[in-house]
């Protein structure tokens, strides 16, 4: 198993315990270090010391930063994705009123269930029935416009329905390849933990050449590192974690298409 897919399987809670547990040991180990070179009779006080820990930490800090804004910018497309999916549900539906009766409603009792299959829970895992059932959706709405093509059916009235369900297929396939299939690859990841350890190793080690090395002190970088690591890995989840894209503007179209299927029953 790949380490990226292995990673995902681990919930966020765990995430950061381990996260939190990676960091302390690194730095209680540079600590140990530091205070058994300082133990040494020959140790002598290096200047460059405090430079190189600056540097890994800048290093570091430029890692997370790149990572964090790899996620955030995935996670505004998300939302501009949910956006601009409401809008063209809502203008399939409008724009079937330039079919034919029978297939002006049919039509509108397919987008109507679409936009309630699409309105999910972002904690709950999309599965891949729901992806086959909004597919199967799709391919309804082109066999009644193929039905229209065969009529001769006016061709400026069926561009105005067409184009929306092409936007919806394309949106569809867009959600699905944002929302469940690009992620932080693995070895980004594990460069970013393997950076980190090595940066707390020497923050630890210059903690204990100079003495330094208070508890209070470690907890608190661990427990700050761990947090910028939990908030990222939050970002680039779609379906779990404190920070999920809002359903609410589908949710609230999926309430108003379905008033208004009962209003034409």
């Amino acid at each position: 198993m790949r380490f990226d897919s292995l990673f995902y399987t681990l919930p966020l809670p765990l995430i950061y315990t381990l996260s939190v547990a990676v960091v302390l040991c690194a730095l209680v180990v540079g600590i140990y270090l530091g205070q058994w070179r300082l133990s040494n009779t020959s140790f002598s006080e290096d200047s460059s010391l405090g430079s190189a820990v600056a540097a890994t930490l800048g290093l570091v800090a430029f890692v997370l930063a790149f990572t964090f804004n790899m996620t955030a910018d995935r996670f505004n497309e998300r939302k501009a994705l949910l956006l601009q999916e409401v809008n063209i549900i809502q203008a399939a539906y409008l724009n079937a009123s330039f079919l034919q009766p029978e297939a002006r409603n049919k039509a509108r009792g397919l987008i109507a269930e679409y936009a309630a299959l699409r309105d999910i829970d972002p904690t709950i895992a999309v599965t891949p029935e729901d992806v086959a059932r909004s597919e199967k959706i799709h391919r309804a709405l082109w066999d009644l416009i193929e039905g229209h093509i065969a009529r001769d059916y006016n061709a400026d009235y069926l561009r105005q329905f067409s184009e929306q369900v092409n936007g919806m297929v394309d949106l569809h396939r867009a959600r699905v390849v944002v929302g469940l299939q690009y992620r932080i690859p693995g070895p980004l990841w594990l460069s970013l933990y393997f950076m980190t350890i090595l940066a707390m190793l020497a923050i630890g080690y210059q903690l204990g050449v100079s003495r330094g090395g208070s508890a209070q002190v470690v907890v608190a970088l661990a427990l700050t590192f761990s947090t910028v690591i939990l908030l990222v890995a939050d970002l680039d989840r779609a379906n779990e974690g404190a920070l999920l894209v809002d359903q609410s503007p589908m949710t609230d179209l999926n309430l108003k298409l379905r008033k208004l299927q009962e209003l034409a029953r």
